[in-house]
């Protein structure tokens, strides 16, 4: 029969499971196989000629790869007689539908921007600039905090908390585009938490806008200078990455800027001589990192998945420290959450620490209030 076509390959990369908005059950592509449309009889490219055996009819699909987590695509109609690919494919117009896969089970990558920042957000109905929202990073580089603040002012703003990870980034002429998914509590299906955004970071006076994104120099001149906006977000509506073509417009549009980041101190020089610390039974380790700002707190006995991680910096001395005594504050970010605790370090012998950490806190300045730390109560961890 004519369905004895010889078989094209989809590129071994590409398999795997996909989810595409509108396509009730998942994507599969396997081999020669694109589950909802067909086998492959003939490829060249990125263009794809698919039979649909159950129909008996041909049709072409350009398949781009964006990114390893995201395949776009345009489609002919199904035509019954089989023609040569190059006219087959011809048919795809340039208005023609572009359609999103994206990778199920996907590797998060690095999220393009790093909290903390500050925002302001558009869902049509104006600007909701006051209060200001906020954004802050994950212990996980892959994931971010937003807060959405309500403005009393514009309809349709409302407080939430949503978690986003970020699943791919890529670049097309001028803009730049994250496709992402949002954790929060009315999302329940993946067509609620997959979101595509397209992105700028804003020039400014005075600095010129050449450069990858952190490229050296160009984000430190940025970073340094707070009078503009960072970057301009716009994002979908849905599960597509359909209507995004600036981020000036788009369902929700987002405006962020740096925040100012929490004060930094140093960590004590009797803590940090020693890089390691660990606990007695070697449950939990202590690593001083970044100029001895950074101090990340890891549970050891945890499997890989599921370590929990803290990171504490070092914000300010409750009181000068001496020799064998450190009164810090400190700000703690751990998975999504983050605040501040009081912590004091006792140097008891060049080898050994005694630690006391207290409860978390909104704020710096409640932090060592005794409803948070009371050192006469609060057990002491001691660390070699």
């Amino acid at each position: 029969s004519n369905m004895d076509l010889t078989e094209c390959l989809f590129p071994n990369k590409w398999e795997g499971t996909w989810f595409q908005s509108g396509v009730r059950q998942s994507i599969t592509i396997e081999k020669s196989r694109l589950s909802t449309k067909g086998r492959c009889v003939e490829s060249e490219g990125d263009k794809f000629v698919v039979v649909d055996e159950k129909a008996g009819c041909f049709r072409c699909v350009v398949i781009h790869e964006k990114h390893a987590n995201v395949l776009q695509y345009k489609e002919t109609f199904c035509h019954k007689a089989k023609t040569a690919l190059q006219s087959l494919c011809s048919l795809i117009t340039g208005d023609a539908l572009l359609y999103s896969m994206f990778r199920v089970e996907a590797i998060p990558v690095d999220c393009p921007f790093k909290g903390p920042l500050s925002f302001t957000y558009n869902r049509g109905h104006g600007e909701c600039r006051s209060p200001v929202s906020s954004i802050d990073s994950c212990t996980e580089e892959s994931r971010l905090l937003l807060r959405y603040q309500a403005c009393p002012d514009v309809h349709g703003s409302e407080s939430t908390v949503e978690e986003l990870q970020c699943l791919a980034t890529w670049k097309e002429g001028s803009s730049r585009y994250l496709v992402g998914k949002i954790h929060h509590n009315h999302a329940t299906s993946n067509e609620d938490r997959y979101r595509c955004f397209v992105y700028e970071k804003s020039t400014l006076p005075g600095v010129s806008a050449t450069g990858e994104m952190n490229g050296e120099g160009l984000y430190h001149t940025l970073e340094a200078r707070d009078d503009g906006v960072d970057y301009r977000v716009a994002q979908s509506g849905d599960a597509t990455c359909n209507g995004l073509f600036s981020p000036m417009e788009g369902s929700r549009t987002m405006t962020l800027r740096k925040a100012a980041s929490p004060l930094k101190c140093k960590f004590p020089s009797w803590l940090t001589s020693s890089q390691h610390w660990h606990t007695l039974d070697y449950t939990r380790s202590y690593t001083f990192h970044k100029h001895n700002t950074t101090l990340r707190i890891t549970n050891t006995t945890s499997q890989p998945s599921g370590t929990t991680e803290m990171r504490v910096v070092c914000t300010e001395f409750k009181e000068p420290i001496t020799a064998e005594i450190a009164h810090i504050v400190t700000h703690f970010t751990m998975g999504c959450q983050s605040g501040y605790v009081c912590m004091m370090f006792y140097r008891r012998d060049g080898h050994v620490i005694e630690v006391q950490t207290g409860s978390y806190a909104m704020r710096p300045e409640d932090a060592c209030q005794p409803m948070h730390f009371d050192k006469n109560i609060l057990p002491f961890v001691t660390l070699v």
